[in-house]
């Protein structure tokens, strides 16, 4: 069956629903899936295996050609190096559409992670801007970049909670906060997809990694994970579930064995969960290699053992390996193949590839590193840059005439686009001393060394970005390569020193506590790293961001994160003569503002299952200097059938101060909030007290109580 004929079918189905008025439509779903039965029936068994393989392609030769168009290749994972236009991938899908017997197109996948051309701050910088708003937009300017050449499909968001500063995919997510996650998760989803996915500036999400992958042991990537039932429901499955409900259409599965089932193996996660209980219709696709190697797992013997334990799983796609190839149409379950099958031509269909199988070549021309694009991504840049220290107000810059000087082995950096690139290039990034250099303010001198003119010294260090990301793991966090030392020998100047730290994952800054005047934790934040720098060095942007996961003061107290449970001797919870508190915590941030938090008040002391209530506070902003403060509200179920976190953050809000100026702010909490999972894992409302803060940071905060009858 060639294209046409698919076209013809198409259209004759959705003519036939229009218009027989005795059957009821529910959605355009209910429409997408006919269609996918209807292709589905005309398919032979090796055009079904084709549409469950992703290919990695290196070259394009006569081979590649010759598998396409015997239909055997369902989706390609874009390599820049091989098809570096619109055309080439063009040139591919008519093959697919129009020269094989089966006519389905292809769909064209990429690591779109935090942007394509223009790069946008890490996820986890991203984060620190507590802007879900922010975070769609740069999705969706991502989403509108990759798609001019021909790209269809993200690996991104991932969603792993991840608690463990030695992992280096930690960079990658959003954080230690599972509610974070959620948010920021839905957020991306949104952006990358839209209202409407056909669209053509439009890319399919895909969750990553399900699940558990950021409790990979001692933060070693790839390892496996012990994680009880219940801390796999409370805390790493819930940003999964957001996701799936925001209408996510792919996910992928996770290298970690969970207790010791494989996660790109395991039905209870897989069909049981995702599929079954949370109605998902879109497909899984597994990570790189990840079938072939439940050989390496121990979990089966050779591929073909570990293509038939894969697709009974639920695993639609695999991806590089090719072990679904030895499938054998007498010995799988047809219901499950049609099944992995039916769910790829659902996700080409939500994103009109049968309908639009071409991508518009010229939009390449006018879409990518736009002016509008790269003020927003300075923008978001500057608003994820997270201030930790500001002895003696030394920042912001201005106002009078000084010389600084800019150095350490960052200064000059221009790879700060982070480990995942996508299509961008270090050429496109201004680098910290050329933005702090031409957007100086006109008394204010920027040079490149230190002598006896400098007033300040700034410090740029940081991790390159080759030293976190996927397989970058490392058991030291502190700065790498003596840059410790370093600042420290900088105070034989006698001048003061603002640290800037590039950095993709938490750190242990005990030493540039005490050495700086000044820390700025700027990450990894992409194309206007110098200008957004700059922006906030100069006071031009009044930084706001705040810290989404903790710093730990010593590696020994790894993992550190601020929801953790009581034991029975909470006053004991320290190391011998050493507190396990962390340096700073999370949602810590400074601001050139100062704010004063008063007034706590709650509606109601006493509330019954169904009802809700309000909290607020009166936050001032106490400087003379317009500000935004983040404000989180956090909740503490005191006793209950199960033991639970010492806080749980349950939302956060962005408010902008003028100087001086005083606003209330107010929260409702209701009945989902303040959900818990029971000893059989039911999610019930308990009653007894539960506490509440209004906070500037998880430990800090206004406190108040009430009781739900």
């Amino acid at each position: 069956m060639n294209f046409k004929n698919i076209f013809i079918i198409l259209i004759s189905i959705v003519t036939f629903n229009a218009c027989n008025k005795t059957k009821k439509i529910n959605s355009s779903d209910d429409i997408i899936h006919s269609q996918a039965d209807s292709i589905l029936k005309t398919l032979t068994f090796k055009q079904k295996i084709g549409q469950l393989q992703q290919r990695i392609i290196t070259k394009i030769d006569d081979d590649l050609k010759t598998e396409i168009k015997n239909g055997e290749v369902g989706s390609i994972l874009v390599n820049l190096k091989v098809i570096t236009n619109a055309s080439i991938r063009n040139e591919l899908q008519k093959i697919a559409v129009e020269d094989s017997k089966s006519g389905i197109p292809i769909i064209f996948g990429q690591d779109v992670i935090h942007g394509y051309k223009t790069m946008f701050p890490i996820n986890l910088a991203q984060s620190c801007s507590w802007d879900t708003l922010a975070v769609k937009k740069a999705a969706s300017i991502a989403a509108k970049e990759a798609t001019t050449l021909g790209i269809d499909w993200t690996f991104a968001p991932m969603i792993d909670v991840s608690r463990d500063a030695r992992w280096g995919r930690i960079a990658e997510s959003y954080g230690e906060d599972t509610f974070l996650n959620s948010q920021f998760g839905v957020a991306a989803v949104k952006g990358f997809q839209g209202k409407d996915v056909s669209q053509p500036n439009k890319l399919v999400s895909c969750l990553k990694h399900y699940v558990g992958y950021g409790a990979s042991i001692g933060g070693r990537d790839y390892q496996y994970t012990e994680i009880s039932k219940r801390t796999l429901h409370e805390t790493y499955l819930p940003p999964f579930k957001a996701c799936v409900d925001a209408g996510a259409l792919t996910v992928m599965s996770s290298f970690n064995d969970i207790n010791g089932i494989p996660a790109s193996a395991n039905k209870e996660t897989l069909k049981h969960i995702l599929k079954n209980k949370w109605q998902f219709s879109g497909f899984v696709i597994s990570d790189w290699d990840a079938v072939e190697q439940l050989i390496y797992h121990g979990y089966a013997t050779d591929s073909t053992e570990a293509a038939y334990k894969a697709i009974n799983a639920g695993i639609d796609i695999e991806m590089k390996s090719n072990t679904f190839k030895k499938l054998s149409e007498e010995k799988i379950d047809i219901n499950i193949l049609n099944d992995a099958v039916k769910r790829v031509l659902y996700v080409k269909l939500k994103k009109g590839l049968f309908k639009t199988p071409y991508v518009n070549e010229n939009r390449s021309k006018k879409d990518v590193l736009t002016k509008e694009h790269k003020l927003f991504a300075r923008k978001l840049a500057s608003e994820t840059m997270v201030l930790l220290e500001n002895k003696n107000n030394i920042l912001p810059i201005k106002n009078k005439p000084l010389t600084i000087s800019v150095v350490g082995l960052f200064s000059k950096e221009q790879n700060l686009n982070g480990w995942w690139k996508s299509n961008s290039s270090p050429n496109d990034v201004i680098n910290p001393y050329i933005g702090l250099l031409k957007n100086a303010p006109d008394n204010i001198q920027v040079l490149d060394k230190i002598n006896n003119k400098t007033d300040i010294i700034i410090a740029c260090v940081g991790e390159k970005h080759n030293t976190f990301g996927e397989n970058h793991s490392r058991s030291n966090i502190e700065l790498p390569n003596n840059q410790s030392k370093f600042i420290s020998a900088l105070k034989k100047h006698k001048k003061p020193i603002i640290t800037v730290i590039f950095n993709g994952r938490p750190l242990n800054l005990t030493s540039e506590k005490e050495s700086s005047d000044a820390i700025l934790i700027a990450w990894h934040p992409g194309t206007e790293t110098g200008n957004a720098l700059a922006d906030i060095i100069y006071g031009n942007v009044n930084p706001s961001a705040k810290l989404t996961t903790s710093f730990p003061a010593a590696i020994g107290h790894i993992p550190v994160f601020y929801n953790d449970r009581n034991s029975g001797r909470p006053k004991y919870d320290f190391y011998t003569k050493e507190s396990c508190e962390p340096l700073y915590p999370f949602g810590y941030g400074l601001n050139y503002s100062t704010f004063e938090y008063q007034n706590i008040k709650i509606s109601n002391k006493e509330i019954s299952k169904n009802e809700s209530i309000t909290v607020s506070a009166t936050i001032t902003n106490t400087s003379n200097v317009n500000g935004t403060e983040i404000v989180q509200l956090y909740i503490q179920d005191v006793v209950g059938s199960t033991t639970r976190p010492v806080k749980e953050l349950k939302g956060f809000k962005k408010l902008k101060l003028k100087a001086k100026e005083s606003k209330t702010v107010k929260f409702t909490i209701n009945t989902k909030d303040l959900l818990v999972l029971n000893q059989e894992l039911n999610p019930v409302v308990e009653s007894g007290q539960f506490n509440v803060w209004i906070a500037p940071n998880s430990n800090k905060g206004l406190k108040e109580s009430f009781k739900i009858k």
